[in-house]
């Protein structure tokens, strides 16, 4: 690092829940790395930050707050990270308080991903690497939950087993039981609750007097009992989420269907004045902001009308500004038309993107440093093996001396590989970015809801909407990139910017902010 001053260190390692067993992410593993490069390079490491089952797809991390907090107070100089992916894999926060610690002067380092990113080259690496990284977090939770769908299917259960039931494994097979103490409860429980005669909050004093209790061996309060008794799983029926049409179970009833529907009519009767809420889906959630406005947009649905909309955060002349969800989202197909790129185009992308390469790798300076440095390294290591030979350093010296030349060797032939890996890295990366950007339209029109929602995360930094139209769709990159590479393709509708860009454009494409 060319940086002199920024010798001051922190570290912040991060594991999440589903990592915790893998042996190169654990925590002990992150940070012995990081305090091993950071010897290398004689920084001073004045704090470590630690956020073990904390996923990165949030910025609401105990350690990491603390951590920006710090860096505000400027207590270091640079941010060491075994990846990246352990400081962000929310795309938006990583470029934000990426930006951020850069107006402090503060730097973000990663010790298996190194490069400096004010270079063209860097900076290539380090976008290509993010992206990919919140493409990735987002299709494994894709991948997870048609997993447990088809575990649904079967008529298994993917989750914790409610009260009364207990999960049991054997190898790869998983299946639920009836639990013997806490079963018999929970069946006298719907008895009970079917006669009419208890609210749900004498209902649990009641069966608290009795005996019934949690897992924990606490008292079950009333929300609790009202969640149970709405739970078909009692009946023998599996599903994945409330409000699903439920399949017939592998796992044993504990409450029979008459029993069961005349706790839906009490609970009804207790509960015939109270609204509830419903969950619904938006495709754009996060990504409509209102020009009309000049605000970003809140997505909701009306409680009686049931019309979904979005809904301005900010106010023009004391009103706020509403758009319905079906009329902003029925010009989304057009626009992904016009972003999808021709296989003629994917292919002379890909041709001048391995051009760009071959002349970028002519120039790497950062790979000329390092092999010149480690040049240097060997003669001065010679050098120190004679004074300690000659008598003229103490042996103590001499070790510790050594100790810093090899580990400053360690880096340098880390970075070397690294820099020599990267262009292949990046190509395969924008690679998989040109395919898709080639299936863009066939993709949304064939995919789940849930699919499409990834596919617009993904695709979509913000999109534009004014009078009720998306008049600019701002990309996220690489897509960006590949749009301004697609001579004469339409990333919007109705009068939108027109995206197109002369074939020199791989040049602005390593120093696009």
């Amino acid at each position: 690092m060319e940086k002199e001053t920024a010798n001051r260190c922190c570290i912040y390692a991060r594991v999440s829940t589903e990592e915790q067993a893998e042996r190169d992410l654990s925590i002990p593993f992150q940070l012995e790395r990081c305090r091993y490069h950071a010897q290398g390079l004689g920084w001073q490491v004045t704090s470590e930050f630690v956020d073990a089952g904390e996923s990165a797809r949030t910025d609401k991390r105990p350690d990491f707050q603390k951590m920006i907090s710090a860096a505000r107070a400027r207590e270091f100089d640079v941010i060491l990270v075994h990846k990246f992916d352990r400081f962000a894999r929310n795309d938006y926060d990583f470029v934000v308080y990426e930006k951020e610690l850069e107006a402090l002067g503060i730097t973000l380092e990663s010790v298996s991903e190194p490069g400096d990113a004010s270079t063209p080259a860097g900076y290539i690496g380090r976008r290509m690497m993010q992206v990919i990284s919140t493409w990735y977090s987002k299709n494994l939770a894709v991948e997870v939950k048609k997993g447990m769908l088809k575990k649904v299917e079967g008529g298994g259960w993917p989750k914790k087993a409610p009260l009364g039931y207990l999960n049991q494994r054997d190898g790869n097979r998983a299946w639920i039981e009836v639990d013997p103490h806490h079963a018999p409860h929970i069946t006298e429980a719907f008895k009970e609750m079917a006669t009419g005669k208890w609210t749900l909050k004498e209902w649990a004093d009641q069966a608290y007097s009795l005996g019934y209790r949690s897992r924990m061996g606490t008292k079950i309060p009333k929300t609790v009992w009202s969640k149970m008794f709405h739970k078909r799983f009692y009946l023998g029926e599996t599903y994945l989420k409330r409000g699903d049409i439920p399949l017939k179970g592998t796992h044993k009833p504990l409450v029979d269907a008459d029993t069961f529907a005349r706790v839906q009519q009490v609970l009804r009767e207790h509960d015939k004045h109270r609204q509830r809420s419903h969950r619904h889906q938006y495709l754009l959630r996060g990504l409509v902001y209102s020009v009309d406005a000049a605000s970003p947009c809140w997505v909701e649905t009306h409680p009686r009308k049931r019309i979904s909309y979005y809904r301005s955060k900010a106010s023009v002349n004391g009103s706020q500004s509403f758009y319905n969800c079906k009329e902003v989202e029925r010009h989304l197909p057009n626009i992904i038309k016009g972003v999808t790129i021709s296989q003629d185009t994917r292919k002379e992308l890909r041709k001048e993107l391995s051009q760009w390469f071959e002349r970028e790798s002519g120039g790497d300076g950062e790979m000329k440093r390092a092999e010149a440095r480690l040049i240097k390294l060997e003669g001065m290591e010679k050098n120190l093996e004679r004074l300690a030979m000659e008598e003229e350093i103490p042996f103590d010296h001499f070790r510790e001396h050594r100790a810093q030349i090899e580990a400053e060797r360690a880096r340098l032939r880390t970075t070397v590989e690294a820099v020599r890996q990267r262009q292949h890295l990046v190509k395969a990366d924008f690679e998989i970015a040109l395919q898709l950007a080639a299936e863009l339209d066939f993709l949304f029109e064939k995919g789940t809801f849930d699919e499409r929602r990834l596919l617009c995360e993904t695709v979509f930094k913000r999109l534009h909407v004014k009078d009720g139209e998306i008049v600019k769709a701002d990309l996220n990159p690489p897509f960006a990139l590949i749009a301004r590479g697609n001579k004469g393709s339409e990333v919007v509708a109705n009068g939108g910017d027109r995206v197109t860009e002369n074939r020199t454009f791989w040049l602005e494409f390593a120093l696009i902010a």
